[in-house]
């Protein structure tokens, strides 16, 4: 083994051309998919940052009579199955929050996670320094301003040695940071982390319309503030606990039949990417990494089959050497093992320059990621014994696909032949009739169509996603982002700062309108309110299956200013706007416009305008507690239907209340500006940032952009996006792969065919004649290729039909640019050695050894 690793050496630095080219292809190809796998990898198969995780589980409550429907718990029903449970060894509750971190006029947003005390103990985890929250400070109204920060944070600030102990400011109180968390740790969930953590003690002063359900006090039974999580007991699995759980939450319901009625507990593993009261699977990462593996694998077959053909063409030029090795006794399957270590050589060299390759390419897509989050993310992709193992396996796996092959037919030497084999002819083998020439060649080529179609029908769906119609007219608005209760202020304090602020901002120079809403349309978050007929009453146990019967509907929400039909271009079709009285009076609404959607749900018949609307639901609870029982409102316009988010192929209709009545701390004020005034977008912002510290220097601005540069800005945008440049990559490798191994046959073709060309040439063929020969080998081979290739670009796009934007599987334009990009690249790579063959001299070329 020992020689046949020297001897490999040997034989690589003696083809240094070779052996560089060889190693580019495979390492491009082994990069890949090490990138691949190194991502994958962190979304799926990573282990948790906490001990046990298999013991580790959440606790849901689940409506009896309506199994899809989940709640959050209160605090008291917390303390409650804390206390009286059999099956964990603890339980904790938390919930997440938006908060301000930083001193006024430098306030930045950050998720924090409200937690109980147990927390750290529940998952396993111990800070890094200081301590953990004690009891007395998770106590409802305690109030302690205490903080744990991440690794994260930590280091953001420096790592300086002063944080613990430190004072941080949120939400413009002085928290005293009494811990900081391992490296790595990202709570309950895999790769998001929040930033701060906070004693439960606290939850009502930080809480705000990041979940505008839970604003009841931690105290009220009713609330449904927490998430709860626990650790199963020794022993103890989720089978065997849930007949117990079941029987807590029976015993619970007797005890308090109003605020537990119908529910009971189930529980499931902690989800790797989401926080939510009912459950999440994951099932649509789970679903794409296999794709998207499979495709990174195509690469690397595509370089396999292109080093393939350039071993083939080397062990041709080997033949005399195999040969009088085989005539001095030596065994076919010693060559076999000779050949295939020199491949696994390669296939190592290779893989360690994909090895690095993938890691910056998996960091790189990481770093554009972490820029369109507005969380942290904690993500491992640095070297690790499972992507060592994984670069290993590749480079095995590699070197079997392209150098077994070669092996075996190079070893089934004729002796004889190979020894009296002129050095300048090339050899002619049997093949059957209807294989072309070079069968890996057209393999290489019909598997880069599959692979360039699908990067073409990718980029064809970015461009879609990119130019999306939102059906608001926002050529010329500018956005801007804040929230007063960053800097404490109660909903009247903010309600007249935004008054102020707006009124401002309308007053700007260029500034056509200017207004108020409390979300945007591919925002982060989105808000909702059920919806039914006014005056409808159906009982508990009817179904109602019509508007007409009570059906309610949800949808979308958006609380907005008298002028914010105009300011982004929403024309009312039907009824008028909101006056600016009913916009800001702080009563419950009486008033709504609503889009075609909603209406022609309601009223699918009839005309929308003038009937009146109640809310549904827990909406109903909470609008009757505040306005009186049976709360209506009348409906005094209709808009066109509007696109909410990317993915919002079936709208659920759009309610817009006025924007007091519905009162948001997170605001965005919209500013429409003249489309003669061209305003500098630098001195624009910079203006927009003066009026708003003059309004009210403590209230910071969250982010300030175009209408355009938020909708770049979009997750789900950059999911299409990064989709389109993965699988471009994937194409661009395959083609470039194809087009090398398409010149590096017709150049061999050339070189070993020299004498044959100038025998031609001197029996009266013609220059343009050689050229079309070589030309018309290279067409029949790119056309064999591609025929395969449409085959399998159509079950390509088959399979990732249900990842595009926009475009269907078989789009015309994508499956008509491969192809053609694909066969004008082959052509060139044919057409330059061709153009070398058509120059040789026939004196020369006879005379060619």
């Amino acid at each position: 083994m020992g020689h046949d690793i020297r001897f490999a050496f040997r034989q690589l630095v003696k083809a240094p051309g070779f052996t560089a080219a060889a190693v580019i292809v495979l390492a491009l190809g082994i990069g890949v998919n090490t990138a691949i796998f190194s991502l994958v990898n962190a979304l799926l198969f990573q282990p948790a940052h906490y001990p046990k995780p298999k013991e580790v589980v959440q606790i849901f409550s689940q409506d009896k009579k309506n199994p899809k429907t989940f709640r959050g718990f209160s605090y008291p029903t917390y303390v409650d199955v804390r206390k009286q449970n059999s099956v964990f060894s603890d339980v904790m509750a938390h919930n997440l929050a938006m908060v301000g971190v930083g001193e006024k006029g430098a306030t930045r947003r950050a998720f924090t996670d409200v937690v109980s005390s147990n927390y750290f103990a529940v998952m396993g985890v111990l800070p890094m320094l200081g301590r953990t929250f004690t009891a007395e400070e998770e106590t409802p109204g305690r109030h302690a301003p205490v903080a744990m920060v991440s690794y994260n944070h930590w280091k953001r600030e420096g790592l300086t040695p002063t944080m613990l102990g430190s004072t941080i400011i949120i939400d413009r109180r002085p928290f005293t940071v009494i811990g900081i968390l391992p490296k790595g740790f990202t709570g309950t969930t895999q790769i998001f982390a929040p930033e701060i953590w906070l004693p439960l003690g606290v939850y009502d002063q930080v809480a705000n319309d990041f979940e505008t359900g839970n604003k009841e006090k931690l105290e009220d039974r009713t609330g449904r503030q927490f998430m709860i999580v626990g650790r199963l007991k020794p022993g103890m699995t989720q089978t065997t606990a849930a007949p117990m759980l079941k029987t807590l939450a029976t015993n619970l319901e007797q005890t308090y039949p109003v605020e537990q009625k119908d529910q009971t507990f189930i529980t499931e593993t902690l989800s790797r990417f989401s926080l939510s009261t009912k459950p999440t699977s994951g099932n649509n990462i789970k679903r794409v990494a296999p794709l998207i593996f499979a495709m990174s694998a195509v690469v690397l077959l595509v370089a396999c089959l292109n080093l393939a053909n350039m071993l083939l063409a080397r062990g041709t030029a080997r033949r005399k050497e195999i040969a009088i090795r085989l005539a001095l006794g030596g065994s076919r399957w010693r060559l076999v093992r000779q050949l295939l270590m020199e491949g696994f050589v390669l296939a190592l060299t290779g893989g360690l320059f994909g090895l690095m390759l993938g890691l910056w390419s998996s960091d790189l897509l990481v770093a554009s990621l972490t820029k369109a989050l507005p969380i942290d993310m904690v993500w491992s992709t640095g070297l690790s014994t499972s992507v060592i193992a994984a670069t290993f396996v590749f480079c095995f796996i590699g070197t079997l696909l392209f150098a077994l092959g070669p092996a075996l037919k190079l070893s089934r030497s004729a002796v004889m032949g190979d020894l009296k084999a002129h050095a300048g002819e090339d050899q002619v083998t049997k093949r059957w009739r209807f294989l072309p020439r070079n069968p890996l060649v057209v393999a290489q080529i019909a598997f880069s169509l599959a692979l360039l179609t699908a990067a073409a029908l990718f980029i064809r769906g970015a461009n879609k996603a990119a130019s999306v119609d939102t059906g608001l007219q926002t050529k010329w608005n500018y956005l801007v982002e804040v929230d007063a209760s960053l800097a404490t202020y109660d909903q009247t304090r903010s309600r007249d700062v935004y008054r102020s602020l707006e009124e401002r901002l309308t007053g700007l120079p260029g500034v056509e309108h200017a207004s108020i809403s409390s979300s945007v349309p591919f925002g982060l978050i989105e808000l909702d309110k059920e919806v039914q007929r006014a005056g409808a009453k159906p009982s508990p146990d009817h179904k109602p299956a019509t508007a007409a019967e009570g059906l309610a509907f949800n949808a979308n929400y958006n609380g907005v200013g008298a002028q914010y039909f105009a300011t982004v271009g929403l024309p009312l079709l039907r009824g008028r706007p909101f006056t600016p009285a009913e916009a800001m009076r702080q009563v419950s609404p009486s008033v709504a416009i609503i889009d075609e959607v909603l209406a022609k749900k309601l009223w699918p018949e009839g005309d929308a305008l003038g009937q009146r609307i109640q809310f549904a639901g827990n909406d109903a609870a909470k609008s009757n507690s505040v306005a009186g029982p049976e709360t209506q409102v009348e409906i005094v316009g209709v808009v066109p239907a509007t696109r909410e988010s990317l993915f919002d192929n079936n709208p659920s209709g759009t309610l817009y209340l006025p924007f007091a009545g519905g009162f948001q701390s997170n605001v965005f004020f919209h500013l429409r500006f003249a489309p003669d005034s061209a305003p500098d977008p630098a001195a624009t912002a910079d203006v927009i940032r003066r009026t708003v510290r003059e309004v009210d220097p403590a209230v910071p601005i969250l982010s300030l952009k175009t209408f355009r540069q938020h909708l770049d800005g979009n997750i789900e945008l950059w999911i299409v996006r990064a989709g389109a440049t993965l699988f471009s990559i994937f194409g661009g490798l395959a083609l470039s792969l194809a087009t090398v191994g398409v010149y590096g046959v017709k150049a061999y073709a050339v070189a070993r065919r020299t004498r044959e060309i100038g025998i031609r040439m001197a029996l009266g063929a013609q220059r343009n004649a050689v050229l079309g020969m070589f030309m018309r080998e290279g067409a029949l081979m790119l056309g064999s290729g591609l025929l395969l290739g449409l085959v399998l670009a159509t079950g390509t796009g088959k399979l990732i039909s249900g990842m595009l934007y926009g475009i269907g599987a078989l789009d015309p334009l994508a499956f008509t640019i491969a192809p053609i990009v694909l066969g004008a690249a082959a052509l060139l790579a044919t057409w330059l050695p061709a153009r070398r063959a058509m120059r040789i001299s026939p004196m020369v070329a006879l005379r060619s050894e």
